[in-house]
């Protein structure tokens, strides 16, 4: 993971490229080894069977060393409050719907903003030189001065597609490789109780280690705020994912991608009983009652995934980073000069697939309109930095990492100054 961290071009171009829980394997055993790749899927967002050490160390880098706690002052939503590295996960007081976008929808209508709902872009105008409207799949014409395509890569893909001399652009054409792959089966549920099911800590994700769908869960009860209303009877709402579409269940030896509906909801079941670590901390919580003796109002899939014989799909298909989509990152900018990229799938200082990539995305497409925005940098100490500068001029002289080239010098020098000390 350090070589992670202490390297620029060397790990965007090699380690990339490397399965990261396969780099990690040979030094942990089993069960180590099982647990690590397990947090993948909560903390990364991505298939362990597919996500790169790149992408997995800048990751970790940025959960463990991030700038000096950042005060926020109290405000109308409440008290002031402090953010640090390693503080948990921040989450709303509710639905995200509810608690977060209908209040964003509220406040740019306010401002002027025009939104068309359930209408897909079908595709550009393009003239040659410049974008000179937005074809909807109505057949309505949005014109603009200037265009975002700030969409998943793989309807952007498709959008592009459909006009070629479009396509063709630099940028542009990094789609159609950038998606090659197929979209990450991330399935979302969730389970309601009865009665009151309680976690040992609040705002704390479980990660079911020995999951083979590699399972998370969280109480969302435990968090938000306590007139939402859970359902009717409802005293306890888990939410969950499953990760890792391509590894066979233990019931019916079938992939996510493979399952019907009922098969799936088996599985969760069946891997979150038989999971004894989870059992424990449900029984530490809850005056020993082991969670089996909790009797599950409802299970049920998020309502968008579709399950059939052809296999699983969504009409919102996730793209993530995985070993071979480093290099087909595009730029915010194209050389089209009034169409601007945005998403967590274009190049940022980030450089990983996250909220965090979004936001800068966002903010640089706004700065390549208008230049008085601010792109913050990402914190990185100074003697990362410096490391990373050697490591550059090593990896472009064909030498080993800077870490491994100190490691050996330092092993040398032992080794010499022990020799000057036995003649």
């Amino acid at each position: 993971m350090m070589k992670t961290w202490c390297a620029n071009a060397r790990t965007q171009e090699k380690y990339s490229r490397l399965n990261a829980a396969a780099m990690w394997q040979p030094m942990l055993r089993e069960r180590g080894y099982r647990s690590w790749r397990a947090c993948f899927g909560p903390w990364i967002g991505s298939d362990w069977t597919k996500v790169s050490l790149h992408h997995a160390g800048q990751f970790f880098r940025k959960q463990l060393i991030s700038k000096p706690r950042h005060a926020h002052p109290a405000d109308d939503q409440g008290p002031a409050w402090s953010h640090g590295a390693q503080d948990g996960w921040l989450l709303f007081r509710g639905p995200s719907s509810e608690f977060w976008f209908d209040h964003w929808i509220r406040d740019l209508k306010t401002r002027g903003v025009s939104f068309i709902w359930n209408t897909p872009l079908e595709r550009f105008e393009y003239d040659g030189a410049t974008i000179t409207a937005g074809c909807l799949n109505s057949g309505a014409l949005v014109e603009a001065d200037l265009y975002v395509l700030a969409v998943n890569p793989f309807a952007a893909a498709q959008i592009l597609a459909r006009t070629p001399n479009l396509e063709r652009q630099a940028e542009l054409r990094l789609f159609k490789p950038l998606v090659q792959e197929g979209p990450h089966v991330q399935v979302s549920f969730r389970i309601a109780y009865y009665e009151p099911v309680i976690f040992p800590r609040a705002r704390t994700a479980v990660v079911v280690a020995d999951s083979e769908f590699n399972l998370t869960l969280f109480a969302e009860d435990q968090v938000w705020d306590s007139k939402v209303d859970l359902g009717r009877n409802v005293m306890a709402l888990w939410t969950g994912t499953s990760c890792v579409g391509t590894v066979p269940g233990r019931l019916y030896n079938l992939p996510v991608m493979k399952c019907s509906k009922d098969q799936f909801l088996d599985e969760v079941k069946a891997q979150i009983l038989s999971c004894e670590s989870l059992n424990a901390l449900i029984q530490e919580a809850n005056g020993g009652r082991s969670l089996a003796d909790f009797t599950i109002a409802k299970i049920e899939v998020w309502h968008e995934w579709i399950f059939s014989p052809e296999g699983i799909r969504g009409p919102q298909p996730k793209w993530v980073t995985t070993t071979n989509t480093q290099p087909y990152l595009p730029s915010q900018v194209t050389p089209v000069p009034n169409l601007f990229l945005a998403g967590a799938h274009t190049k940022t200082e980030v450089d990983v697939w996250s909220i965090e990539g979004a936001v800068e995305s966002g903010r640089r497409a706004a700065r390549a309109i208008d230049p008085a925005v601010e792109v913050i940098s990402q914190y990185k100490p100074w003697w990362l930095r410096a490391i990373s500068a050697v490591d550059d001029v090593c990896y472009r002289a064909g030498a080993p990492h800077v870490l491994d080239i100190l490691l050996v010098s330092l092993l040398l020098s032992a080794a010499l100054t022990i020799a000057l000390l036995l003649i």
